[in-house]
């Protein structure tokens, strides 16, 4: 990562991690701004601002909850997932990401009033509940770890819980020194995957796949349990033994019975984001694909070639993996039906992985309380 400037609210000063932060970074010029809104120009989102942001560093303040529901989409099946905000952007530079659409401030934020954090997860996990949350929703969790120390605060307060669980996701490979705070199984280590062609074309800055799977080994090694997101998959000529390929390196790699949980989620975002894609890679065929403009107002492969995928997917998975829980991400109860033969609603979904969270056995399922049959 190479940084060419600094920005620091004036009320992020006193905390400890913008000490920290710039302790890391001699040299990078910085400059102090009364709030972070004086970095929105007039006249909306530059065409520029993705890569101004990936050279540009914001220390800010989280002034709302760090604590967030996953922004789920009526009437397509969500898993109750919890996000914990304490940051936007990342540093890697994925043609797809749907952050592009999103950004509105030309940086890397990091929020560094992190005992602000601490404080209102221990107040939320004291309230009793299982919770499933993770970092790694707005920006890559591990992509900054060695500036702020972030997880190397969580993982201990996780540790102790005894129905909740952090996901730390990443395309990365940094957690080394993460690796000495377990064994806990309180945490789980988790990667975005997809086929090396891929990595290569539309994932640049972030570890090749190979790298992935050594982290994920050396975290299996340690003693944490892993989860696997093929998160979007990407179709192309030549998919389905890339895609094979990839789930069997990944069987290879690591002990099938690390994995807690795997999801499947194809391509999809919002229209506007194709023109901004398209704009600043004119080159990037997946961007040009036939879509269909789905119910939840995203462009979205043909629900067949979704099916298809996901089928392929789910066969070579549930052979490789067969205590993991497999689920679609963000998908339509047509879709789950097809690929799975019933659809389980939000509260049934959210049910079965904080089942697997907690390492118990999935609970047995009908029709009537948390399954829709074909």
């Amino acid at each position: 990562m190479r940084l060419r400037r600094i920005w620091v609210e004036e009320a992020a000063l006193p905390y400890e991690t913008t000490r920290r932060v710039l302790a890391r970074l001699p040299g990078v010029p910085v400059d102090v701004i009364p709030h972070r809104e004086v970095l929105r120009p007039r006249g909306g989102l530059a065409a520029d601002w993705p890569r101004q942001a990936k050279e540009t560093l914001l220390l800010a303040v989280q002034r709302g909850p760090f604590w967030r529901p996953c922004p789920g989409t009526p009437e397509y099946i969500c898993c109750g997932y919890q996000v914990l905000q304490v940051g936007l952007n990342c540093p890697f530079d994925c043609r797809y990401c749907i952050l592009q659409g999103y950004l509105n401030l030309p940086a890397l934020t990091v929020f560094v009033n992190l005992e602000d954090c601490l404080r209102e997860l221990e107040e939320q996990l004291a309230s009793g509940g299982v919770w499933r949350l993770g970092t790694g929703e707005f920006g890559d969790s591990l992509a900054l770890e060695e500036l702020t120390g972030l997880h190397a605060r969580l993982i201990p307060l996780f540790a102790r819980q005894a129905a909740a669980v952090l996901e730390i996701k990443s395309k990365g490979r940094a957690l080394d020194p993460l690796l000495p705070l377990g064994p806990t199984p309180r945490v789980i280590f988790a990667w975005s995957l997809n086929p090396p062609e891929v990595i290569r074309e539309l994932e640049p800055k972030t570890a090749s796949l190979g790298a992935r799977l050594q982290a994920a080994a050396r975290a299996a090694a340690a003693g944490f349990r892993l989860a696997f997101h093929f998160d979007p998959l990407i179709w192309f000529p030549g998919w389905e033994a890339a895609y094979r390929e990839t789930v069997d390196r990944l069987a290879r790699a690591v002990p099938a019975s690390a994995a807690v949980w795997i999801s499947l989620g194809a391509l999809r975002f919002p229209p506007p984001l194709r023109r901004q894609i398209l704009r600043r890679f004119p080159a990037s065929r997946f961007a040009a694909e036939e879509m269909i403009l789905a119910p939840d107002g995203k462009l979205r492969y043909f629900h067949t070639r979704r099916v298809e995928m996901y089928g392929r997917l789910r066969e070579w998975l549930e052979a490789a993996f067969p205590a993991a829980t497999l689920y679609l991400c963000m998908e339509s109860p047509r879709v789950w039906r097809q690929v799975f033969g019933v659809a389980p609603d939000s509260r049934g979904l959210a049910r079965r992985l904080n089942a697997a969270a907690l390492g118990q056995p999935p609970a047995v399922t009908t029709p009537a309380s948390d399954c829709r049959p074909s």
